[in-house]
Order: structure tokens, then C-alpha cells, then sequence
């Protein structure tokens, strides 16, 4: 057993933190609801991460030596040049103004250069590119351009809670469950998706790991053609986080009828910065950038540029050196962690793609989620994405090589 502050069990702190993780959430969810909030905001299911969060402040206020495998948040440092072009873009005339909602028109054209240099595909700078607060502000908002009331809306699942919720309940739409099964290798059959106004698809995948098989992005282009009514977005937030020489394709290289959303985020350990981008049909796109003018000024400038610049730095495909020692270094956590789970008989999805290791533990994964806590890791349950993540857990690689190996030995430890 590890220590915290000295002494030496944490099964009583864990008590005095109030039980399991799922009671901590159902009690936030009913403090909430009992609020005279409207309909679509009550009809929301608690939002997973909130409650990892103030269960992890819980427990460190108490002393406990806690290692958290739960939320996608980069412990790595943003690249040197990344800082480096924001501080330099501080300095900027017109830093200080208002940006324009669809995004800075240099930004645009070196997002597009980017874009052809890593998917060959030529984009449009003025009419099929906007910048984002993000991908999950663009993912959620895209929606309001799309449903109406009543409307259905197809997600994957498990997934990422965005789709369902800001794209669907928060938009008085019925959310359309796509599951994500290893028999089908964690791909949605899209099918049902012709019934409704929006589809979202997400590869490589949160929370799976899982990587788009050669001939589905064809299919989803089929699909596309022969349902004009479904709006598909495509969720690229993981597009550049791969390893292995995989490298992940863009739904626009087999259709140009939809819309990708990219994440800068992830690439340069930026989560804080907020920014991204959504590319594809220009319909859509000026569509979207028109909306955006309604709700919000859009990302402060000299952050676009210090994205813009960071792109500029690809090869081709080649990403700039510290990036791609980042990636070596997820790749080697990644590497660990698959290891010693197999040792523990967890079913682990070995991936080439995303900072997430997903793995079955058993029929529910309640237990598991509540033993690891008492060991002093966080994982985040997989019901949390969705029903087809039950008996699930997903451990997110943002930590230290040597705080996971820490944190493999505790769950290797008998409870």
C-alpha cells in the first residue's frame, strides 16, 4: 500500500471522502436539477469529468498520494516555438481587438497549406475553413446549425459525452446510440444513421483507441451520397496523435460533403489555449462561421497565430521535431501500460493511436473503478461514455513515465 502523509492506509480517507465515485455524481446531479433550470438543461446526465474532478480534490485536500489516469489533460509542456510565436504575436498591432468569428484570414491560408501538405486534400482558406474555441466548442454549436427540436441525432457508443449532449439534448433532439462493439472492431454500423439530421464519427477514437479501418471512410462517403438529409461530422480531435508510422486518414480525402473538426489541443499540449478548426463543405462552413458571429468573438489572435505558425513547421506529414518527441514519448507510456495490463488479464484494445488505453475488466466496471481509487488511482469508468462502455475503464496517458509505472504497481497490488 502507498503512503499519505506518513500513514499508511487510505481506506478510511477514502470513506471520509464520501464512497464510491458513482454516489459522488448522482448527488451533484440531484443538487443541480432541484435548481429552476430549463427543461433541455435538466434532461442532461451528469458530466463525468466534473465528478473525477472534485472526487481527485477531495481526496488531495485529505493527503492522499493520488496518480490520475482519468482526463485527457497533457502533462507535457507546450513546444518551445508554440510559447515562443504566442509571445511574439503579443506584440502584434492588432492583437488587442476583436477577432473575427471564422477565424484570422492568414490563419486560414496556412491551415490550408497544412491541410494539403498532410492529406493532399486543397481546401479554400475563405469558404471551407473556420477556426474553433477548440474542437469541443465547434463540435456542440455545429449542431445548432443542423437540429431542430425533435430531431434525431446519431452518436457512437461509447463516446465522447459532447455528441449526445451538447449535440443533441441541449438541441431538444433524441440522441440515436451507434454501439461500438470489439466484434466490429469498435466502427459503428451507420445504417441507422439515414433516419436522422446529424451523424458524428470519431477516428482515431475517444475513448477506444480504436483506428478507422482501410474502406470505412469510403462507406461513410456512400453513405453520404445516398442520404443527403445526414449532416456527417467528423471528430479529428486525434488525427496527429498516432504512433508506429500509422498515419490517421481525413474524412474529406473520400468526400468533400461533410465537416472535420481539428484540435490543436492535443498536438501541441495546448489544452488551455483552446484552439482549432473545422474544415469541408463550404455550404456548411459559412453556415457555421455566420452562426459563430451570433455566439461568440471567436479565438484571441495570437494564439491562431502561434497555431498557424506551429503548422507551418510540418513537412508534408512530417510533424516538427519536439512534436514528434512527444509522440515517442506517449508512444512509450502506451507500450508500458499495455504490458502490465495484459499481465492483469484486463482485455486490453492495443491501438497506434489517442493517449487512451481502453480495457474490459469484467461485466461492470464499478468495482474495479472503486478498487483502483482506494489504491490511489483515478480511471475513468466507461459507462461514463455511454451503455456500451459498461465493464469498461479508460486510462488516459497524461502522466509521467514514472508515475504510471507507480500507478501499474498499485493495481498489481492485491486489494
Amino acid at each position: 500500500m502507498f503512503k499519505t502523509n506518513g500513514y499508511i492506509s487510505c481506506h478510511v480517507e477514502f470513506e471520509i471522502t464520501g464512497g464510491s465515485l458513482q454516489n459522488l455524481i448522482q448527488h451533484q446531479d440531484k443538487v443541480v436539477k432541484d435548481m429552476n433550470f430549463s427543461n433541455r438543461y435538466n434532461n442532461l446526465p451528469s458530466y463525468l469529468f466534473a465528478g473525477l474532478e472534485k472526487k481527485a480534490a477531495q481526496m488531495r485536500a485529505q493527503g492522499i498520494d493520488l496518480i490520475d489516469l482519468g482526463i485527457g489533460d497533457p502533462d507535457l509542456l507546450p513546444p518551445n516555438f508554440f510559447i515562443e510565436s504566442m509571445r511574439r504575436h503579443l506584440n502584434d498591432p492588432d492583437t488587442h481587438l476583436y477577432p473575427t468569428s471564422q477565424g484570422d484570414p492568414q490563419v486560414r491560408q496556412k491551415i490550408g497549406r497544412w491541410f494539403l501538405g498532410r492529406f493532399g486534400v486543397d481546401l479554400n482558406p475563405d469558404e471551407e475553413i473556420c477556426v474553433t474555441i477548440g474542437a469541443k466548442e465547434g463540435l456542440a454549436n455545429f449542431s445548432r446549425l443542423i437540429v431542430n427540436p425533435g430531431d434525431k441525432v446519431a452518436v457512437p457508443d461509447p463516446a465522447y459525452p459532447v455528441y449526445a449532449q451538447g449535440g443533441a439534448i441541449l438541441n431538444d433532439a433524441v440522441p440515436v446510440k451507434l454501439p461500438l462493439n470489439p466484434e466490429n472492431g469498435f466502427i459503428p454500423d451507420i445504417a441507422p444513421a439515414g433516419e436522422c439530421k446529424l451523424l458524428y464519427l470519431n477516428y482515431p477514437n475517444n475513448p477506444t483507441g480504436a483506428e478507422a479501418p482501410a474502406g470505412f471512410f469510403s462507406e461513410v462517403a456512400n453513405f453520404i451520397e445516398s442520404h443527403p438529409g445526414t449532416t456527417v461530422v467528423h471528430d479529428a480531435a486525434y488525427s496527429e496523435m498516432t504512433f508506429g508510422g500509422y498515419r490517421s486518414p481525413s474524412l474529406l480525402q473520400f468526400t468533400r460533403k461533410a465537416v472535420e473538426f481539428h484540435s490543436m489541443s492535443k498536438l501541441f499540449n495546448a489544452t488551455g489555449f483552446r484552439v482549432g478548426f473545422v474544415v469541408g463543405d463550404s455550404r456548411l462552413i459559412k453556415g457555421f462561421a455566420a452562426l459563430k458571429a451570433q455566439l461568440d468573438s471567436g479565438v484571441p489572435v495570437f494564439i491562431q497565430r502561434a497555431m498557424a505558425d506551429g503548422l507551418d513547421m510540418y513537412d508534408g506529414g512530417k510533424p516538427p521535431e519536439e512534436v514528434q518527441a512527444n509522440l515517442q514519448e506517449y508512444a512509450q507510456r502506451r507500450n508500458l501500460v499495455e504490458d502490465r495490463l495484459d499481465k492483469l488479464d484486463w482485455e486490453v484494445l492495443k491501438s497506434r493511436a489517442t493517449f487512451y488505453v481502453w480495457a474490459k475488466v469484467g461485466e461492470d466496471e464499478a468495482a474495479t473503478i472503486d478498487g483502483a481509487l482506494r489504491k490511489g488511482v483515478i480511471l475513468t469508468p466507461g459507462s461514463g461514455f455511454g451503455i456500451s462502455g459498461k465493464g469498461y475503464v479508460r486510462l488516459a496517458l497524461c502522466q509521467p513515465l514514472a508515475r504510471i509505472e507507480e500507478a501499474m504497481d498499485r493495481l498489481s497490488e492485491s486489494a
